[in-house]
């Protein structure tokens, strides 16, 4: 017997109120709730709620749809675990800006810890974009390294600011929810790019947060551009936006290596700031930092999706009874005819157990267990039940 169900709600009426009575049905002891911009999740927490209050939710908005084992749907879908499954959650949800986070997610990890008497041993992360080095910060003053972080940064359909992240007290535009886990079973995550190095690399050498001003001594649009081939001549005249132009083309930083490969975090490029030609990313970065640009494709981009979850299972390759996974929106929106493909990837992945999948705005996850978690882009990460 499955300890996790999976829930895929009606968007509204009569239908949506008999999946939530089923669900309540179930006693459940936590659900993960992902959905769209416009889900009727207000509807489906408030009733879930009243009819189990104590019940720990948490969730986030996704990019044009959600993972399943029945595809990409653009409905309302629940993750449900039962009383057997062996795992107990709590939630703690942070309205915050940026100069609170760090402050917020240490208050967060303590409450988390007081809920459920011990240290939680992962946690799940998901965020408003902007600001999740300072949350991580925050969770490793408090936990230090051995309490990885997985989880994706909330999105919406066209990175439009209508995104939300929730518990069951709420939604928040600008925050955090984090969610603490233990069980009396194992869980493991994974952490994964799909990226191959190119021969261009370089040193940052002029850098504030997010934004590399020069790379070599050279302005950084300009470096980025000749090793592209001429990717973006046009907005080192205009400057502005380019996403749709980077998606397959990140920088990467190395943070160490494991079983002799190189671990790399992706950083997509965002925006050509003029006059500098200076370049805004969705990670930072630091001066005399190496970064390599890298590339890939969409076979390699799903082919990760199953190496993923190969690396979360191990080598005692341990059967998965539930999953939660987490794909970079920006990888997808190269892809979106192939959405189905990861879902079914996934699926086979972990042996026909319920799972259910946001795509996100950034990604967070430890390639190891009890190794520093990170926040990167274009890149995917599970966490396995």
């Amino acid at each position: 017997m499955q300890a996790i169900v999976l829930v895929s709600a009606e968007q509204s009426g009569d239908a949506l109120d008999k999946q939530i009575d089923a669900v309540a049905k179930l006693s459940p002891t936590w659900v993960v709730m992902y959905g769209v911009e416009d889900s009727p999740f207000d509807r489906v927490r408030s009733q879930l709620l009243s009819r189990c209050p104590e019940l720990p939710l948490f969730g986030a908005t996704s990019f044009r749809g959600v993972f399943t084992a029945s595809g990409f749907i653009r409905k309302v879908c629940l993750l449900v675990g039962e009383p057997n499954d062996g795992v107990k959650i709590a939630v703690s949800l942070q309205q915050c800006r940026a100069s609170l986070a760090k402050e917020r997610a240490q208050k967060a990890c303590q409450e988390l810890e007081t809920r459920l008497g011990v240290r939680p041993s992962r946690l799940v992360l998901h965020a408003t974009p902007g600001f999740e080095e300072r949350i991580l910060e925050g969770v490793a003053s408090a936990f230090g390294k051995s309490v990885p972080v997985f989880g994706g940064s909330a999105t919406d359909d066209r990175s439009t600011g209508r995104w939300s992240v929730f518990a069951k007290s709420g939604a928040v535009k600008e925050g955090f929810v984090l969610a603490g886990v233990v069980s009396a079973r194992d869980v493991q995550g994974a952490f994964m790019g799909g990226f191959l190095p190119t021969e261009h690399t370089g040193t940052v050498t002029k850098v504030e947060g997010r934004v590399i001003h020069e790379i070599d001594g050279h302005p950084a649009a300009d470096v980025y551009n000749a090793w592209t081939g001429g990717g973006i001549s046009s907005e080192l005249l205009s400057g502005g936006s380019i996403v749709s132009k980077t998606n397959l083309r990140p920088l990467s930083r190395s943070v160490g290596a494991a079983h002799g490969m190189e671990r790399r975090i992706l950083a997509h490029p965002h925006e050509v700031l003029l006059p500098t030609r200076s370049m805004s990313f969705y990670t930072e970065f630091t001066r005399a930092e190496p970064v390599t640009l890298m590339t890939s494709t969409v076979d390699p981009l799903i082919g990760r999706v199953a190496r993923t979850v190969e690396r979360a299972r191990g080598a005692r390759a341990r059967t998965p009874y539930g999953g939660l996974f987490v794909y970079c929106a920006g990888s997808l929106s190269t892809m979106l005819e192939h959405a189905d493909r990861i879902c079914k990837e996934y699926a086979l992945a972990l042996g026909g157990a319920p799972f259910l999948g946001i795509a996100t705005a950034g990604e967070q996850g430890a390639f190891f267990s009890n190794a520093e978690s990170w926040h990167g882009n274009l890149m995917c990460s599970t966490l396995l039940f």
